[in-house]
């Protein structure tokens, strides 16, 4: 049995994976100025967790815009009216324009999560504000996925 898992151990951690995101290798990437339309805020925290540096005085950079919004959404009631689930759902669009202001390139990111009502409304919201944090991280994710192979 040990040495069916020492063979396991060594085909599985010497195969050479590597994950196809990963913080650390992720390139610094230039872009000249950036724009938020639609909730501000969640544009701001999802360009928080990108790899992008802004110079301003390069004239030859891209322009990056970022739209965003939020739902939340009832999705069931009780039969005394009461909503007992929600859904929230990000929705990011990116827009890149070249030096000439020019739409480079875009693309459409969606993000959605259901989940039941709490009777503790404070627990509530927090449970509400760490889902947006994380479908905001994976789309900060798929953006950067999107722009490393695009």
């Amino acid at each position: 049995m040990k040495k069916i898992f020492i063979l396991f151990y060594f085909l599985l951690f010497s195969c050479g994976y590597q994950p196809l995101y990963n913080a650390n290798n992720v390139e610094k990437i230039e872009i000249k100025e950036i724009n938020f339309n639609g909730n501000i805020d969640l544009g701001k925290k999802i360009f928080s967790k990108l790899p992008f540096t802004i110079n301003e005085r390069n004239q030859d950079l891209n322009k990056l815009i970022i739209e965003s919004t939020k739902e939340v959404l009832e999705t069931s009631k009780n039969s005394k009216g009461q909503t007992i689930s929600y859904r929230t759902v990000l929705n990011v669009k990116l827009i890149v324009l070249n030096s000439e202001n020019k739409i480079f390139s875009q693309k459409n990111f969606n993000k959605e999560f259901s989940y039941k009502d709490d009777d503790n409304k404070f627990r509530f919201k927090e449970y509400q504000l760490e889902i947006e944090n994380n479908l905001a991280n994976k789309i900060a994710e798929d953006l950067i996925i999107y722009l490393n192979y695009k």
